[in-house]
């Protein structure tokens, strides 16, 4: 299973279909690769009030602390927000960085430049996952690992439309990809006057 959502993630990636056909598609991998999981517990997932969110702190983000003019890539990384002795809370944090994954293919995500006040999302349906995963030990790692980064990888190759132009100001393409500190990191793409595209 754990090889299948793999492939699954790297097909998000390349594919790069539309928003809603993606939201689809994550509905029915999950009921294959995960096929004791109670999807009920998803129920309160709303994908499109989720793009919204995820487009809005953008904004938000980048309006109040602009992209330094040496950072060459961005990453969302996956990572727990939750304060001290609270619940565990799966969010993204944004990060900038001057190398990419061409110049320093094994840490380029490494050295955060990107000093920003919003760098931390607070996105309702990864509080939901969080729960899921908090309630369903037996599925937690595929929550985590596969839904996490495949609904991370959907929402970056959705969300910049808006705002794509504040991130390449300085250069003509942005790369920008997400993942786990000290784990896998996946390489969206470049954020370029066209949108997302591939490497």
């Amino acid at each position: 299973m754990k090889n299948k959502a793999e492939d699954i993630l790297n097909d998000l990636i390349k594919n790069k279909t539309d928003f809603d056909t993606s939201k689809k598609e994550l509905i029915e991998v999950i009921k294959k690769v995960m096929p004791t999981f109670n999807l009920a517990a998803l129920k309160a997932v709303d994908f499109d009030r989720t793009l919204i969110e995820f487009e809005n702190w953008l904004v938000q983000t980048i309006t109040e602390d602009p992209l330094p003019g040496s950072v060459k890539s961005i990453w969302f990384a996956i990572t727990d927000s939750s304060k001290e002795d609270a619940p565990s809370e799966i969010q993204l944090v944004v990060k900038g960085s001057k190398q990419t994954p061409e110049t320093k293919p094994n840490d380029w995500y490494a050295v955060d430049l990107w000093d920003a006040n919003g760098k931390s999302s607070e996105i309702k349906a990864f509080k939901t996952i969080s729960n899921a995963i908090k309630n369903n030990p037996d599925d937690a790692e595929m929550l985590l690992n596969f839904v996490m980064p495949a609904f991370t990888i959907i929402l970056i190759n959705s969300g910049f439309d808006i705002i794509k132009h504040e991130f390449i100001i300085y250069y003509p393409q942005i790369y920008v990809g997400c993942g786990f500190d000290g784990g896998k990191q996946y390489i969206v793409g470049k954020i370029t006057e066209d949108g997302i595209s591939n490497l």
